[in-house]
């Protein structure tokens, strides 16, 4: 395993470990009736698990690009 491969999973298992502390903190804010900290740990965590879903666990910067003119069709979605 190269290294970029193996800093890139040791990343993704951080990540990961992050979303369940973040978890694990709106459920205590709940319990403990916080409800300040309960709001904005909830939003801070949906907006983590948004970026996760939306990058992705195989998203990279440095993707080749076609050269071919044809225009990419995703469902019925020119680009």
């Amino acid at each position: 395993m190269k290294i970029r491969e193996m800093l890139t999973r040791i990343t993704q298992f951080f990540l990961g470990l992050d979303g369940v502390l973040h978890v694990a903190e709106v459920i205590s804010a709940y319990r403990e009736e916080a409800w300040m900290t309960f709001g904005l740990t909830s939003a801070h965590a949906c907006i983590f698990f948004l970026a996760v879903y939306f990058i992705g666990h195989d998203h990279t910067h440095h993707k080749s690009h076609t050269t071919n003119s044809e225009p990419v069709v995703i469902d019925d979605l020119h680009l």
